[in-house]
């Protein structure tokens, strides 16, 4: 017969992940997405810092027969956010029963709080961290963060057990040899962890407090230490996937060959610049934070989590400074690192919310003699609050805008076209499953302006569009010397201290220009050249200028002609979004911007007809802008001139 805990434990799977699934992401979507699932698919080399782990588990994903590589890693996401969140009830139920760190620490009153009731807070637990935005949104797409929250709760949960057998005066020795083991796997896990994502290290604060808390600041403690060294470096091991699969000729971004590729790529160097930037940026995260937060569990979950810090602090201290640490250390580590999707990073603090709730479910129990059991069952239902409020947000099931705005960057190009854009989060990330998974538009070479500034990136372009690199070979082995002395010494490029400093610092502006300059020069008269609108917005590093603009669907095509060229009008299909996020925002900027340009075109040869198709195209995606309804004015004024003469 199934124990009430099992049932329990599977009601913390389903639950959440019927929702996930029901919300699930169908397609690719912004920013790594696309990059991640070619990955896990050609068991490739991801982006800085690798994520190993995923990459391998991803695979296996990506062989189930139920749908489609990206679908099939969507569906990796919520299978581990749901896996995670039964580690999380377990945690919970470990923490409200019998659970001490100190022989001092208060254990639960059976009297006062049966199992059932214990089980149902957990639930409740589980549930309100299951739909808090940020876990719920990581659960409903490919990204590495579903992953990162299974371990995180995991690691907590073994290091919690583990120290849980030293609580007492007198330790037996079957305690101490289950304690030990428990702190072995931690050690391991916690290796392991470390292969997926780097911000693992904001459980370092809390966990080595716990430790010498527990076991004391002495030569038994240390030599334990040295002990747990040994399962975590096995964990850690696991990066040197990157080595053995450096050669991947689908994807192997930083081409980590050597030992200084590798370490550069392992420790996500490339983002360092991102990190503790300013006190400015760090106090604009911190702003954001706070002004979300609440929004993540909206406001009474999070209440509920203040009397909780009480409850924890009465029954054991040091869980209580635990809990607090791996917070505080969270969000302080967070705040400095100046990036727009920072959400993901503070993962760790709402889980830790979620363990407050759980005992703030148990503070206002404890204040009621009466009908615990029944109050009990209808504080599961604490979890509508989230769910209902965070549904609209977190549903992903329509979400085919990326895959829609690839098709159609895809339908505006040419047979054999090349085009140079840096828009990653939208476009480029999903091109690579696309081409390199699915081989849909292979002749097409694409070219990240951006990675561009990264060596590794050459030994990409060469490996993949051979033709193309040997055509503009002299330029690619001009910039790639001066790329080299950039990253061997990026301080004197950023911030010049002499002379030759400065020299160098042109030098590598010149070779650049250079490089750009040739992809258009030397494929022009046999390829398409295009780019994306961003970059002819760009005021600096303006290349190819003895070129004409011509606007072809969603792209700007070069052309050596000067009089008006007769394009091909590819159709563009999307669904209009008013959402107010930055990817959202930027998609649709990308399409008015589009229809605007082809307009503008059109009316700069008098072709009126034409212009009025794209200016009504782009009032659909913003009906009241101004900019289109003045050039609607103004093509009307020029039409009825045209009548009249």
């Amino acid at each position: 017969m199934i124990s009430k805990k099992t049932i329990y434990i599977l009601l913390s799977f389903f639950i959440p992940f019927v929702v996930y699934l029901i919300t699930l992401a169908p397609d690719v979507t912004f920013i790594d997405s696309g990059e991640l699932t070619a990955a896990a698919s050609a068991l490739g080399v991801a982006h800085p810092t690798g994520y190993p782990m995923f990459t391998v588990i991803g695979k296996i994903f990506t062989l189930l027969p139920f749908g489609s590589q990206v679908y099939m890693m969507n569906i990796m996401s919520a299978v581990i956010s749901s896996l995670g969140l039964v580690i999380f009830f377990n945690l919970m139920t470990f923490m409200l029963s019998g659970f001490k760190l100190n022989a001092d620490d208060t254990v639960t009153d059976k009297k006062k709080f049966s199992d059932d009731v214990i089980y149902n807070i957990s639930l409740s637990s589980v549930l309100v961290l299951a739909f808090s935005r940020t876990f719920w949104e990581t659960a409903n797409a490919v990204e590495v963060y579903s992953l990162h929250s299974f371990f995180l709760i995991l690691n907590i949960f073994l290091l919690l057990k583990g120290c849980s057998y030293y609580s007492g005066n007198k330790i037996s020795k079957e305690d101490s040899i289950k304690g030990e083991r428990y702190l072995l796997l931690f050690a391991f896990v916690l290796g392991l962890s470390f292969t997926n994502h780097l911000s693992t290290i904001f459980l370092s604060v809390g966990c080595i407090y716990l430790y010498f808390s527990v076991f004391g600041f002495n030569k038994i403690s240390f030599r334990r230490i040295l002990i747990l060294g040994i399962p975590f470096l096995i964990g850690y091991s696991f990066y040197i996937y990157l080595i053995v699969r450096a050669e991947n000729p689908v994807i192997s971004w930083g081409y980590p060959h050597n030992f200084e590729n590798f370490w550069r790529h392992f420790t996500g160097k490339q983002f360092s610049i991102w990190m503790f930037s300013s006190f400015e940026n760090a106090g604009k995260q911190f702003t954001y934070f706070t002004k979300n937060f609440p929004l993540e569990f909206f406001y009474i979950p999070v209440l509920i989590a203040i009397p909780g810090l009480f409850e924890i602090f009465k029954r054991s201290k040091r869980l209580f400074y635990f809990t607090l640490l791996l917070f505080g250390f969270c969000v302080v580590y967070a705040i400095n690192y100046d990036i727009y999707d920072i959400d993901s990073y503070f993962l760790l603090a709402f889980i830790v919310t979620g363990i407050w709730f759980g005992f703030g479910l148990m503070f206002i129990l404890s204040k009621i003699e009466k009908s615990k059991m029944q109050i009990s069952y209808a504080l599961i239902l604490m979890c509508i609050i989230p769910l209902n409020l965070n549904y609209s947000t977190a549903d992903e099931s329509k979400n085919y805008f990326v895959k829609d705005y690839t098709n159609n960057i895809f339908n505006s190009a040419d047979q054999n076209s090349i085009i140079f854009s840096t828009q990653w989060d939208f476009w480029i990330s999903s091109s690579l499953y696309y081409q390199l998974i699915k081989n849909v538009r292979p002749d097409i070479i694409v070219i990240d302006k951006e990675l561009l500034r990264k060596s590794w990136y050459m030994h990409y372009l060469e490996t993949h569009y051979p033709d193309f690199y040997n055509r503009s070979r002299a330029e690619f082995d001009a910039y790639l010397a001066e790329l080299l002395k950039f990253e061997k010494n990026t301080d004197r490029y950023t911030q010049p201290k002499n002379e030759t400093d400065r020299q160098d610092l042109q030098k590598i502006q010149n070779t650049f220009m250079n490089l750009q300059n040739s992809f258009v020069d030397k494929n022009i008269e046999d390829h398409s050249f295009y780019t994306t609108y961003e970059i002819e917005q760009a005021t600096s590093e303006k290349f190819g200028k003895d070129y004409k603009r011509v606007p072809q669907g969603v792209l700007i095509r070069y052309s050596k002609d000067k009089e008006f060229v007769k394009l091909r009008e590819p159709e563009i299909t999307f669904t209009v979004s008013e959402r107010p996020d930055y990817h959202y925002t930027f998609l649709m900027n990308a399409y008015f911007s589009s229809f605007l340009n082809n307009a503008n075109y059109f009316m700069n040869y008098a072709k009126y007809d034409e212009a009025e198709i794209m200016i009504n195209r782009a009032l659909e995606v913003k009906p009241q802008q101004k900019d289109a309804l003045q050039l609607l004015a103004k093509l009307n004024q020029l039409k009825t001139l045209q009548n009249q003469e």
